[in-house]
């Protein structure tokens, strides 16, 4: 046996795992001066990214339009927004006592420049306006990933509504886009492993020196978060999926290592599917739900508001009300649900978050030194709830999805 066919052998997970360790050493050992290799984990996420729209559209659409029924579809789309919604709200709320016992702004003195232009807090209405396209072309060119999203959902509806005839002929010319594009992630996915080690060795070479006295408090206050979040999919598995944490986790670990090493949802989205697909969940619940999930349900974009929140209002001495704390899970709420439509992404929400309170800009500025950091985890955090609603959704919809106890 050559040692190619050796090496296609041993499974993905393990791949993945030993590339993000060889990272990790490399990034420790040689510090910013392993940037040299940026271009292979730079190639890696362009790679992702250059499947993952026409996947998603592909896949939403066969998805929404394998549920023969429309009911079917609504009932899948409440079951699913329903979990997005509570597990947001759990997270910030997680995010709020956890920085409230921890106190990771305590006793830290602010330092640090933002000289962006603050956004405004969208409002609800501008929030679903930003959802609906005006030229489905021009939101494909600009990477307006959410609403693709909505029209791949509006085309899938409309195919539910199509003379059958016409219906089977259309879902074979989707479903065999769907499998094209499948392969061509299973292709990528093969250079996986140089990417990831690639991605980790800059970010930990680039951040690793400043993992040092409040930052590091931070950043331990934003993992025992995490870790207390995927403590609550397990149970929620338990309970709705009446599956298996453990077994669920394996299933789930090569999203999960991607996700730390891309820090991008959508470049997960083809993996969070192959996962799906490895749990005998039907395409039809998993190309629909991943791919909304990406965009509306950020359990790890939340509770990093609420952290930031109260370290800027520790850092300077300032009392925190419940009336306060009440405003943050409202306003995290509506960012990360509309996050999407927010220019600049994580760094931006933080910004207005701050400013909504007339806390000190300077804290973003400090944030922003190892947001790499931070956003990789909450990255892991969002994609892998993504994927718990996904298989609690199936399991209540389809019992070809076995218990796993």
């Amino acid at each position: 046996m050559s040692m190619m066919e050796r090496y296609r052998k041993i499974p993905l997970l393990t791949k993945l795992l030993v590339a993000m360790i060889i990272g990790i050493i490399l990034g420790a050992v040689f510090g910013e001066e392993i940037n040299v290799i940026k271009p292979f984990g730079t190639v890696f996420l362009n790679l992702l990214k250059m499947a993952a729209i026409p996947l998603i559209v592909v896949n939403l659409i066969s998805g929404i339009s394998s549920l023969d029924d429309p009911k079917i579809f609504g009932r899948v789309g409440i079951k699913i927004m329903i979990y997005y919604c509570i597990t947001t709200v759990v997270a910030i709320v997680l995010g709020l006592l956890l920085g409230t016992v921890l106190q990771p702004g305590k006793g830290f003195v602010l330092q640090g420049t933002y000289d962006q232009a603050i956004e405004t807090i969208p409002s609800f209405g501008d929030t679903i306006v930003g959802l609906i396209p005006s030229n489905i072309f021009a939101s494909l060119t600009n990477g307006k990933f959410d609403q693709i999203v909505v029209f791949s959902a509006f085309v899938g509806v409309a195919m539910l509504f199509v003379k059958k005839e016409d219906r089977v002929v259309l879902k074979s010319g989707v479903d065999s886009l769907a499998n094209l594009f499948n392969k061509l992630v299973g292709i990528i996915m093969g250079y996986a492993p140089i990417g990831i080690c690639a991605l980790m060795a800059c970010t930990v070479g680039t951040y690793g020196a400043q993992l040092g006295g409040f930052l590091a408090k931070y950043l331990s206050a934003s993992y025992v978060c995490v870790l207390i979040q995927i403590a609550v999919y397990g149970i929620l598995l338990a309970v709705f999926g009446k599956c298996n944490p453990f077994w669920f986790l394996k299933k789930a670990s090569p999203l999960m290592v991607t996700a730390l090493g891309t820090s991008s949802s959508l470049a997960c989205v083809p993996v969070g599917i192959e996962c799906a697909d490895s749990m005998n969940v039907p395409k039809s619940i998993s190309g629909f739900t991943i791919p909304l999930g990406s965009q509306v349900n950020k359990d790890g974009n939340g509770m990093m508001l609420a952290i930031t929140f109260l370290f800027a209002a520790q850092a300077i001495g300032a009392p925190v009300t419940m009336d306060m704390l009440i405003k943050a899970i409202l306003i995290s709420l509506i960012l990360t649900t509309g996050a999407g439509g927010v220019p600049g992404g994580g760094i931006v929400t933080i910004a207005i978050v701050i400013d909504a309170f007339g806390l000190p800009l300077e804290v973003v500025g400090i944030i922003s030194g190892i947001f790499a950091l931070i956003d990789m985890a909450y990255t892991m955090m969002n994609c892998l709830g993504d994927l718990v609603g996904t298989y609690i959704v199936a399991h209540l919809e389809s019992k070809d999805v076995k218990a796993n106890i």
